[in-house]
Protein backbone atom coordinates (compact mmCIF):
# COMPACT_ATOMS: atom_id res chain seq x y z
CA UNK A 1 0.00 0.00 0.00
CA UNK A 2 1.14 3.53 -0.70
CA UNK A 3 2.42 5.30 2.11
CA UNK A 4 2.62 9.70 2.70
CA UNK A 5 4.56 11.23 5.16
CA UNK A 6 2.14 13.35 7.31
CA UNK A 7 3.08 15.89 10.38
CA UNK A 8 1.20 17.77 12.74
CA UNK A 9 2.29 21.90 13.34
CA UNK A 10 1.14 24.44 15.11
CA UNK A 11 0.42 27.86 13.45
CA UNK A 12 0.05 31.16 14.59
CA UNK A 13 1.21 30.01 18.41
CA UNK A 14 2.99 31.65 21.04
CA UNK A 15 3.73 28.34 21.68
CA UNK A 16 3.31 24.25 21.35
CA UNK A 17 -0.27 23.22 21.88
CA UNK A 18 -1.92 26.91 20.58
CA UNK A 19 -3.10 28.30 17.55
CA UNK A 20 -4.94 26.40 14.70
CA UNK A 21 -3.60 23.34 14.03
CA UNK A 22 -2.49 22.24 10.59
CA UNK A 23 -2.12 18.12 9.31
CA UNK A 24 0.47 18.41 6.19
CA UNK A 25 0.88 15.52 4.18
CA UNK A 26 3.76 15.35 2.15
CA UNK A 27 3.92 12.90 -0.81
CA UNK A 28 1.05 13.74 -2.18
CA UNK A 29 1.17 13.24 -6.14
CA UNK A 30 0.11 9.96 -6.04
CA UNK A 31 -3.36 10.94 -3.83
CA UNK A 32 -6.33 11.68 -5.70
CA UNK A 33 -8.51 14.43 -4.69
CA UNK A 34 -11.58 12.16 -3.79
CA UNK A 35 -8.88 10.58 -1.41
CA UNK A 36 -7.66 13.74 -0.35
CA UNK A 37 -11.33 15.24 0.58
CA UNK A 38 -11.64 11.93 2.36
CA UNK A 39 -8.74 12.57 4.60
CA UNK A 40 -9.59 16.10 5.41
CA UNK A 41 -12.90 15.10 6.23
CA UNK A 42 -12.04 12.30 8.69
CA UNK A 43 -9.23 14.33 10.30
CA UNK A 44 -11.97 17.46 10.86
CA UNK A 45 -9.33 19.92 11.26
CA UNK A 46 -10.43 23.41 9.97
CA UNK A 47 -8.12 22.54 6.81
CA UNK A 48 -5.41 19.40 5.81
CA UNK A 49 -2.42 20.69 3.46
CA UNK A 50 -1.18 18.17 0.53
CA UNK A 51 2.46 18.81 -0.94
CA UNK A 52 2.88 17.81 -4.37
CA UNK A 53 5.35 18.54 -7.43
CA UNK A 54 4.74 22.10 -8.77
CA UNK A 55 3.20 22.32 -12.03
CA UNK A 56 4.49 25.77 -12.54
CA UNK A 57 8.35 26.06 -13.37
CA UNK A 58 7.97 29.26 -11.03
CA UNK A 59 6.93 27.48 -8.02
CA UNK A 60 8.86 25.35 -5.55
CA UNK A 61 5.95 22.94 -4.77
CA UNK A 62 1.66 22.74 -5.50
CA UNK A 63 -0.35 22.97 -2.58
CA UNK A 64 -3.44 21.86 -2.29
CA UNK A 65 -5.61 22.76 0.49
CA UNK A 66 -9.01 21.12 1.84
CA UNK A 67 -11.80 21.83 4.39
CA UNK A 68 -14.54 19.27 5.37
CA UNK A 69 -16.47 20.18 2.41
CA UNK A 70 -13.93 20.28 0.03
CA UNK A 71 -10.62 22.46 -1.62
CA UNK A 72 -10.40 25.90 -1.58
CA UNK A 73 -8.56 27.61 -3.30
CA UNK A 74 -6.18 29.55 -0.40
CA UNK A 75 -6.04 30.11 3.43
CA UNK A 76 -3.42 31.42 5.75
CA UNK A 77 -2.64 29.05 8.35
CA UNK A 78 -1.92 26.21 5.84
CA UNK A 79 0.27 27.79 4.01
CA UNK A 80 2.19 29.11 6.72
CA UNK A 81 2.29 25.56 8.02
CA UNK A 82 2.96 23.54 4.72
CA UNK A 83 5.85 26.22 3.84
CA UNK A 84 7.63 25.37 7.53
CA UNK A 85 6.98 21.46 7.15
CA UNK A 86 8.40 21.32 3.62
CA UNK A 87 11.53 23.55 5.23
CA UNK A 88 12.06 21.15 7.98
CA UNK A 89 11.42 18.45 6.34
CA UNK A 90 15.01 19.44 4.33
CA UNK A 91 16.96 20.58 7.53
CA UNK A 92 17.09 24.43 6.38
CA UNK A 93 17.22 26.98 8.46
CA UNK A 94 16.01 30.07 6.04
CA UNK A 95 14.59 30.04 2.48
CA UNK A 96 12.50 31.79 0.51
CA UNK A 97 9.63 29.51 -1.32
CA UNK A 98 6.98 29.71 -3.70
CA UNK A 99 3.98 27.65 -3.42
CA UNK A 100 1.34 26.85 -6.14
CA UNK A 101 -1.96 27.52 -5.60
CA UNK A 102 -5.82 27.28 -7.13
CA UNK A 103 -5.71 31.32 -6.17
CA UNK A 104 -1.87 31.78 -8.29
CA UNK A 105 1.55 31.79 -6.62
CA UNK A 106 2.33 33.15 -3.49
CA UNK A 107 5.86 33.65 -2.11
CA UNK A 108 6.84 32.82 1.40
CA UNK A 109 10.03 33.38 4.09
CA UNK A 110 10.58 30.48 6.45
CA UNK A 111 12.98 30.71 9.24
CA UNK A 112 13.69 27.34 11.44
CA UNK A 113 15.01 26.21 14.31
CA UNK A 114 14.47 22.97 15.33
CA UNK A 115 11.15 22.17 14.97
CA UNK A 116 9.77 25.80 15.39
CA UNK A 117 10.06 28.79 13.24
CA UNK A 118 8.51 32.03 11.66
CA UNK A 119 6.51 32.19 8.49
CA UNK A 120 5.57 35.15 6.48
CA UNK A 121 3.30 34.83 3.53
CA UNK A 122 3.12 37.39 0.83
CA UNK A 123 -0.93 37.75 0.01
CA UNK A 124 -2.36 38.33 -3.13
CA UNK A 125 -3.71 41.81 -3.84
CA UNK A 126 -6.82 42.52 -1.64
CA UNK A 127 -9.88 42.70 -4.00
CA UNK A 128 -12.86 44.83 -2.42
CA UNK A 129 -16.11 43.64 -2.50
CA UNK A 130 -19.78 45.61 -1.45
CA UNK A 131 -19.99 46.92 2.01
CA UNK A 132 -22.79 44.96 4.12
CA UNK A 133 -25.71 46.60 6.33
CA UNK A 134 -24.09 44.64 9.57
CA UNK A 135 -28.06 44.66 11.21
CA UNK A 136 -28.37 41.29 9.77
CA UNK A 137 -25.20 39.62 10.88
CA UNK A 138 -25.23 41.58 14.49
CA UNK A 139 -28.57 39.71 14.93
CA UNK A 140 -27.53 36.64 13.76
CA UNK A 141 -24.65 36.90 16.14
CA UNK A 142 -26.93 37.56 18.83
CA UNK A 143 -25.50 40.79 19.44
CA UNK A 144 -27.59 44.15 19.71
CA UNK A 145 -27.79 47.20 17.28
CA UNK A 146 -25.56 49.23 20.00
CA UNK A 147 -22.67 46.66 19.06
CA UNK A 148 -22.04 48.39 15.17
CA UNK A 149 -18.80 50.27 15.08
CA UNK A 150 -19.32 54.17 14.77
CA UNK A 151 -16.68 54.56 12.05
CA UNK A 152 -15.77 51.12 10.39
CA UNK A 153 -17.96 49.58 7.82
CA UNK A 154 -18.74 45.78 7.45
CA UNK A 155 -17.00 44.90 4.26
CA UNK A 156 -16.29 42.10 1.84
CA UNK A 157 -12.46 41.45 1.08
CA UNK A 158 -10.20 39.42 -0.23
CA UNK A 159 -6.70 38.27 -1.28
CA UNK A 160 -7.91 35.17 -2.38
CA UNK A 161 -10.48 33.51 0.01
CA UNK A 162 -13.28 36.19 0.35
CA UNK A 163 -13.90 37.40 3.69
CA UNK A 164 -16.87 39.30 5.75
CA UNK A 165 -14.94 42.28 7.68
CA UNK A 166 -17.52 42.74 10.84
CA UNK A 167 -15.66 45.43 13.23
CA UNK A 168 -17.60 46.35 16.58
CA UNK A 169 -17.33 48.65 18.92
CA UNK A 170 -15.53 46.85 21.85
CA UNK A 171 -13.94 43.54 22.69
CA UNK A 172 -16.67 42.65 25.19
CA UNK A 173 -19.09 41.80 22.03
CA UNK A 174 -16.99 39.31 20.70
CA UNK A 175 -17.46 37.32 24.53
CA UNK A 176 -21.26 37.74 23.75
CA UNK A 177 -21.36 36.20 20.92
CA UNK A 178 -24.19 33.15 20.72
CA UNK A 179 -24.82 32.65 17.01
CA UNK A 180 -28.31 31.20 14.77
CA UNK A 181 -26.76 29.63 12.15
CA UNK A 182 -29.70 29.65 9.85
CA UNK A 183 -29.80 32.99 10.34
CA UNK A 184 -26.36 33.63 9.69
CA UNK A 185 -25.80 31.71 6.68
CA UNK A 186 -28.80 33.95 5.32
CA UNK A 187 -26.91 37.11 6.35
CA UNK A 188 -23.87 35.86 4.95
CA UNK A 189 -25.58 34.98 1.18
CA UNK A 190 -23.86 38.57 -0.18
CA UNK A 191 -24.93 39.51 -3.60
CA UNK A 192 -21.65 39.77 -5.52
CA UNK A 193 -19.27 38.10 -6.87
CA UNK A 194 -17.16 37.41 -3.86
CA UNK A 195 -18.67 35.13 -1.78
CA UNK A 196 -17.35 35.41 1.53
CA UNK A 197 -16.74 32.13 3.14
CA UNK A 198 -16.58 33.60 6.95
CA UNK A 199 -17.36 36.36 8.99
CA UNK A 200 -13.96 38.41 10.63
CA UNK A 201 -15.54 39.93 13.54
CA UNK A 202 -13.13 42.35 15.07
CA UNK A 203 -12.54 44.98 17.44
CA UNK A 204 -10.14 47.13 18.51
CA UNK A 205 -8.07 46.57 22.00
CA UNK A 206 -5.01 49.55 21.32
CA UNK A 207 -3.13 50.78 18.88
CA UNK A 208 -2.35 48.72 16.01
CA UNK A 209 -3.78 45.97 18.58
CA UNK A 210 -7.13 43.83 17.69
CA UNK A 211 -8.95 40.44 18.44
CA UNK A 212 -10.91 39.09 16.41
CA UNK A 213 -13.20 35.85 15.75
CA UNK A 214 -13.87 34.18 12.54
CA UNK A 215 -17.14 32.62 11.93
CA UNK A 216 -18.09 29.93 9.19
CA UNK A 217 -20.29 27.69 8.61
CA UNK A 218 -18.06 25.62 6.29
CA UNK A 219 -15.52 25.72 9.58
CA UNK A 220 -15.44 22.39 11.85
CA UNK A 221 -17.91 23.68 15.21
CA UNK A 222 -18.42 27.04 13.22
CA UNK A 223 -15.41 28.84 14.52
CA UNK A 224 -11.96 28.74 12.86
CA UNK A 225 -9.03 29.56 15.94
CA UNK A 226 -6.27 31.58 13.05
CA UNK A 227 -7.56 32.73 10.23
CA UNK A 228 -4.58 34.09 7.94
CA UNK A 229 -6.48 34.42 4.98
CA UNK A 230 -8.65 36.77 6.86
CA UNK A 231 -5.94 38.70 8.59
CA UNK A 232 -4.79 39.94 5.20
CA UNK A 233 -7.94 41.02 4.11
CA UNK A 234 -8.26 42.96 7.72
CA UNK A 235 -5.03 44.45 7.40
CA UNK A 236 -5.82 45.90 3.33
CA UNK A 237 -8.93 47.01 4.60
CA UNK A 238 -7.35 48.92 7.45
CA UNK A 239 -4.80 50.51 5.25
CA UNK A 240 -7.70 51.45 2.89
CA UNK A 241 -10.08 52.98 5.79
CA UNK A 242 -7.44 54.28 8.29
CA UNK A 243 -4.17 54.02 6.95
CA UNK A 244 -2.83 51.73 9.47
CA UNK A 245 -0.31 49.69 7.75
CA UNK A 246 0.59 47.41 10.72
CA UNK A 247 -1.21 45.51 13.38
CA UNK A 248 -1.53 42.27 15.76
CA UNK A 249 -4.51 40.37 16.11
CA UNK A 250 -5.15 37.95 18.86
CA UNK A 251 -7.42 35.48 17.77
CA UNK A 252 -8.91 32.05 19.25
CA UNK A 253 -9.00 33.01 22.57
CA UNK A 254 -12.62 32.32 23.61
CA UNK A 255 -12.05 28.93 22.09
CA UNK A 256 -9.21 28.15 24.43
CA UNK A 257 -6.77 28.06 21.40
CA UNK A 258 -4.81 31.36 21.65
CA UNK A 259 -3.01 32.70 18.35
CA UNK A 260 -1.54 36.08 17.26
CA UNK A 261 -1.26 36.85 14.11
CA UNK A 262 0.76 40.11 12.64
CA UNK A 263 0.41 41.64 9.10
CA UNK A 264 1.96 44.75 8.07
CA UNK A 265 0.83 46.72 4.45
CA UNK A 266 3.04 49.10 3.66
CA UNK A 267 4.68 46.79 1.27
CA UNK A 268 2.55 43.89 -0.45
CA UNK A 269 0.25 42.36 1.95
CA UNK A 270 2.17 40.60 4.59
CA UNK A 271 0.96 37.83 7.57
CA UNK A 272 3.54 36.30 9.88
CA UNK A 273 3.16 33.83 12.43
CA UNK A 274 5.25 31.25 14.64
CA UNK A 275 4.62 27.68 14.03
CA UNK A 276 5.59 24.73 15.98
CA UNK A 277 6.05 20.99 15.42
CA UNK A 278 4.12 18.72 17.51
CA UNK A 279 4.12 15.23 15.44
CA UNK A 280 5.09 13.29 12.64
CA UNK A 281 3.45 10.15 11.02
CA UNK A 282 2.88 8.23 8.36
CA UNK A 283 -0.46 7.59 6.06
CA UNK A 284 -1.11 4.22 4.54
CA UNK A 285 -3.39 4.76 2.10
CA UNK A 286 -5.45 2.30 -0.07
Amino acid sequence: MPQSRFTLIDVFAARPLEGNLLAVVEDADEIDEATMATIARRLRLSETSFIQTATSPTATYRHRIFIVEGEIPFAGHPSLGAAAVWTHRRGLAEVDLVQQTISGEQRLRVKMVGGSGIVALWQNPANFGPVVEPGPLLAALGLPESATHSALQAQVVSTGLPTLVLPVADVDALAQVNTEWEAFAGAMAVPDELKPIGCYLVAETGTGAWRARMFSTSVTGGEDPATGSAAGPFGAYLKEHTGLTKLAVKQGVEMGCPSELRVETSDGIVVRGDVHIIGEGVLTLP
